[in-house]
């Protein structure tokens, strides 16, 4: 039996790497001979960088970063294929669980340090990016990370400032030659796993902004900046980005990336599926394992097991889901071609006793899907 295990982590308690191990093992119990692919995953969110790194032997490159509130700290971003490529979550130096509760507001978020990761790639050489934009704190239409990529605006006295969330309607204009020349022959992939415009009762401000501790009021105002902002851009630039699908996702920096940087908005699975070479594996396959740490009926927007799903029903596979908890409406991915989808998490388990055994709940779960399948091979 030829088996392909491609799961994405179970967030805050195993990596995917964890994961893939951990099945592997119970299902080498069973299937002692079997044939195992273990294809670590993630969906442009938490973990994709050393999801990527880990399966393309890259390494992890450690740089001292502002995060969201401007304070000191480190993040990483991993460098694959020779060095040739930088694989970038937002997250990690710009993301929203660097914050306390009382902490979060969009209004005083920068995505500053993540565009001083960019530019510690660029300086390195680095010419093709992958960039993760889950999981961001900010709302700032992109404009920290343009400037630490060398982007200048200026106020209606000509004068040279750095702008924030709360001045973009200081803006007037701005120099981009500095960036446009960062920028000459550099291709940017983005993982975006999102379709919402800038602006609007669909967009970056009034679809995440109340997650990231915005108050209505505020909301409503994050809405009129980014869409001043982006006025500005499309008279400067003679570009109009703000409608493209996806130019919402992290706050606006679809936007700046897509308008800025001439970046590629991709499908997060997508990409990452396409980067670790996964339909080869998939082909190969009598079995496809997929998971992830919470099933319910978001999974069917983009998520890794959806993702792997489909490629594997494109070559007739068969597929599992091993998750570690369900939530209401996750039956609904039996609709999406998974075969069936089983869960690890013991009922009313509080979330320290459920990441203290979360191997071994997932050890024991898979032992039983392979027990299974035994006597249905029997």
């Amino acid at each position: 039996m030829n088996i392909v295990i491609a799961p994405d982590s179970f967030k805050e308690t195993l990596t995917a790497t964890e994961v893939c191990e951990t099945i592997e093992k119970s299902m080498h119990k069973v299937f002692p001979n079997a044939t195992i692919e273990k294809v670590p995953l993630a969906d442009g969110g938490e973990g994709t960088a050393k999801t990527l790194v880990e399966a393309n032997h890259g390494e992890i490159i450690t740089v001292a970063v502002k995060d969201p509130l401007q304070r000191d700290i480190s993040a990483y971003y991993g460098l694959i294929h020779h060095g040739k490529t930088a694989v970038i979550e937002m997250a990690t130096a710009s993301g929203l669980e660097l914050l306390k509760q009382n902490e979060k507001n969009p209004l005083q978020t920068t995505s500053y340090g993540f565009g001083q990761l960019i530019l510690d790639a660029l300086n390195r050489g680095v010419k093709s990016f992958i960039l993760g934009l889950g999981g961001s704190a900010t709302n700032d239409v992109g404009i920290g990370m343009l400037q630490a990529l060398g982007l200048k605006f200026f106020n209606e006295n000509g004068e040279s400032f750095f702008a924030t969330t709360q001045t973009i309607q200081q803006i007037r204009s701005m120099d981009i030659s500095l960036l446009q020349k960062r920028f000459k022959n550099v291709t940017i992939k983005v993982a975006c796993d999102v379709t919402n415009p800038l602006c609007g009762q669909n967009g970056a401000s009034y679809t995440f902004a109340a997650q990231k501790g915005a108050t209505p009021q505020i909301i409503k105002e994050l809405d009129d900046k980014l869409s001043y902002f982006a006025h500005i851009c499309e008279s400067t630039l003679g570009k109009r980005t703000q409608t493209i699908e996806g130019s919402g996702a992290a706050g606006g920096l679809g936007f700046a990336l897509v308008t800025f940087c001439n970046a590629f908005l991709e499908s997060g699975i997508e990409l990452i599926m396409q980067s670790v070479n996964l339909e080869s594996k998939i082909k190969k396959a009598d079995l496809v394992i997929t998971g992830e740490g919470r099933m319910d009926q978001q999974t069917i927007q983009g998520k890794t097991p959806i993702g792997v799903t489909k490629l594997a029903k494109k070559h007739d596979k068969k597929v599992i889901a091993i998750v570690g908890c369900l939530d209401e409406g996750y039956e609904i991915v039996l609709e999406h071609g998974i075969d069936a989808v089983f869960d690890c998490t013991p009922i009313s388990t509080d979330f320290e006793t459920v990441k203290k055994n979360a191997k071994k709940n997932l050890e024991l779960t898979t032992l039983n899907v392979a027990k299974s399948l035994q006597i249905n091979l029997t």
